[in-house]
């Protein structure tokens, strides 16, 4: 299964549109990750918990920052450039990822969320937060974005902030995109909490046949019509402590999990997704790359907010190959 995009003006006709995510570097792979950072409130027991960066950008430039090439560390670059919004408020602005990856700054406050987690463990399929979105930033509109090509694009909104428009920016933009089906589903009531509308039911619906990969998790799944959107765009859900599945237009493959002791779910999705496209990026198959995906997505559990990743933790390519026939079910 190869990371393809539909190419949308003439420019782009006599592109490759088959491997459109490789390993051999150079400016073309640079990507575009598209979603504000936040305050996250986390709440147990009716008391304050903790207070952590939060947002999809913050834990998606995490790992595309780790498993970038060390050459590019050192030199304080990176291969991907981050569009987010934050008010002047925000009290995140030394800590890694904004700290390398700036972000707007608007008249409005900062995004914020209260996330109450549940005093009972929940199960694999069932959420174990509610989440309420307290405060609300700008959104960010397509003359945000920076003109000029870009590989690939992650859309990894989580208050709404990825307007239709945006995104249509980004598909334009971007050879390939990957998005996070909360940039598409989540709905806010009066006061702030989140819920989810049918992705058919939306702007984003007429764009899917022009998306490479969306994610969803299991509580996500029946809002974005796996069997519908599957016959436009391969469709990733994950499944939490049971790994993931791919979901394509004649096919299907199930992913095992790494084991973790989960301590904050916040990010697992938003690290789970930038692990996939770093698979995608060292030249794995869309199912080595979900394998790679899910470890990421069992480290961001195993610690409060973004996490920190030992180099170490990212020797993975020859353990992946290893896992591979083991690990990897086709249904």
């Amino acid at each position: 299964m190869l990371l393809a995009a539909e190419p949308d003006d003439a420019h782009e006709e006599g592109e490759n549109q088959q491997l459109l995510i490789t390993t051999k570097g150079g400016p073309g792979l640079e990507g575009l990750v598209v979603g504000s950072y936040c305050h996250d409130v986390l709440i147990r027991g009716g008391r304050v918990v903790g207070e952590t960066l939060g947002g999809a950008a913050a834990f998606v430039s995490n790992v595309l920052d780790a498993a970038s090439p060390q050459d590019a560390a050192l030199n304080g670059t990176a291969p991907f450039v981050v569009v987010a919004k934050v008010g002047h408020d925000f009290v995140y602005a030394s800590a890694p990822a904004p700290a390398r990856h700036p972000p707007l700054l608007c008249a409005s406050p900062t995004t914020s969320f209260h996330a109450q987690f549940s005093e009972t463990a929940a199960s694999a399929h069932a959420p174990d937060r509610e989440l309420r979105r307290v405060r609300a930033c700008d959104p960010i509109y397509p003359a945000d974005l920076p003109d000029r090509r870009f590989a690939y694009g992650l859309a990894v909104g989580v208050a709404g902030e990825v307007l239709p428009e945006t995104l249509e920016r980004m598909i334009r933009l971007c050879r390939a995109v990957l998005v996070d089906a909360q940039a598409l589903i989540r709905a806010f009531d009066g006061d702030g909490a989140v819920g989810h509308v049918a992705l058919d039911d939306t702007p984003y619906a007429r764009l899917l046949p022009r998306v490479a990969f969306v994610k969803a998790s299991s509580e996500e799944a029946p809002y974005v019509g796996v069997e519908t959107t599957r016959q436009r765009c391969c469709v990733i859900v994950t499944e939490g402590r049971d790994g993931c599945r791919l979901y394509w237009d004649g096919g299907e493959a199930r992913v095992a999990p790494f084991p973790a002791v989960q301590v904050d779910p916040t990010g697992a999705g938003d690290s789970f997704l930038a692990g996939f496209a770093t698979g995608l990026l060292w030249g794995l198959s869309a199912t080595d790359a979900a394998l790679l995906g899910n470890f990421f997505g069992a480290a961001a559990v195993s610690q409060v907010g973004v996490p920190t990743f030992h180099p170490k933790m990212l020797q993975l390519k020859k353990y992946l190959k290893r896992r591979q026939q083991n690990d990897i079910v086709r249904v």
